[in-house]
């Protein structure tokens, strides 16, 4: 587990709402423009394509090519060139909902559909050469984890680190690792016990019955008790509260996005969506439990001689 504090960022990812994306190398999907894109039903985050998978039989996969960027850097210099390479994950689950959105401004990411998306980025500067990150200057911050505990809808949005990078825990956040390499959160984190939903909405909402209906008689202890609310908006200074980090090494990052729902009970229906939202801003940590700085004064008593 980390804190912000103790971190050196050299990358910088911000808003490049002028990006060009192509959707290219197609293999067993369909892509369509779409427009008004709200991964997390709120926020519009702009135009973008859907990419639905035709035969949930077969392997599919295509490449999102991200170019015309403006602010994306590395130890001050330019990126222009972001490519995300998409396959079905082998071993595992997908269904013929095997689908994916995704923004032309990679600021706001993707959202992932109905199984897990295996991806491998690559980072081009101006002149065409690879980027190749240094161990403990970049970090990739992955938000929006949110974890869904209820009878009708049960699933932990995860992110696995297959390789280019580490998986760190941050300090504050519901998101922890496990496996070595798995961040997601163990408990619900974005329902709480009273039925609102805090990760979207504010301290004036109301608690839905519908969610209501669907707690386990347990609810209490399976959730999360320190949810922020509204922690899951574009501009929330609390993402840090779904948020792991990915401490980047070497030129390639490979990653499995997919929703954990196997540890779900009989009967209950699984959660099988996530925003998978990539940035470099590193949420601040915040002061819940910081040790207080402690200075002790040693005096010496020194005798002059004159």
């Amino acid at each position: 587990m980390v804190d912000s504090r103790s971190l050196i960022q050299k990358l910088t990812i911000e808003s490049e709402p002028n990006a060009k994306l192509a959707i290219s190398n197609i293999n067993n999907v369909n892509v369509t423009p779409g427009e008004h894109l709200k991964f997390n039903n709120l926020d519009d985050m702009g135009n973008g394509y859907f990419v639905d998978i035709k035969d949930s039989s077969k392997a599919a996969s295509f490449d999102a090519t991200y170019t015309n960027l403006q602010k994306l850097t590395y130890k001050g210099k330019k990126i222009t060139k972001v490519i995300m390479h998409f396959s079905t994950a082998s071993g595992y689950w997908h269904d013929q909902y095997w689908h994916a959105e995704l923004a032309n401004n990679i600021y706001y990411g993707f959202r992932s559909w109905g199984g897990a998306k295996n991806i491998r980025f690559e980072w081009f500067y101006e002149d065409g050469s690879k980027v190749n990150f240094e161990n403990g200057t970049a970090y990739l911050t992955v938000a929006s984890l949110n974890t869904y505990l209820q009878k009708n809808q049960w699933g932990h949005e995860r992110t696995t680190v297959i390789s280019g990078g580490k998986g760190l825990a941050l300090y504050g956040s519901s998101v922890s690792l496990h496996n070595g390499n798995e961040l997601y959160s163990s408990k619900a984190n974005s329902i709480d016990i009273s039925g609102r939903a805090r990760a979207t909405d504010g301290p004036d909402s109301k608690p839905d019955q519908k969610l209501i209906d669907n707690f386990f008689p347990n609810q209490k202890d399976i959730t999360n008790t320190n949810m922020p609310y509204k922690w899951d908006t574009a501009s929330s200074p609390d993402r840090y509260y779904g948020a792991g980090l990915i401490a980047l090494n070497g030129s390639d990052l490979a990653v499995i996005i997919d929703v954990k729902n196997d540890d779900r009970p009989n009967g209950t229906e699984p959660w099988n969506a996530q925003w998978a939202n990539f940035g470099t801003i590193i949420p601040e940590t915040p002061n819940i439990n910081r040790p207080e700085l402690t200075v002790h004064y040693h005096h010496t008593n020194v005798a002059l001689q004159h």
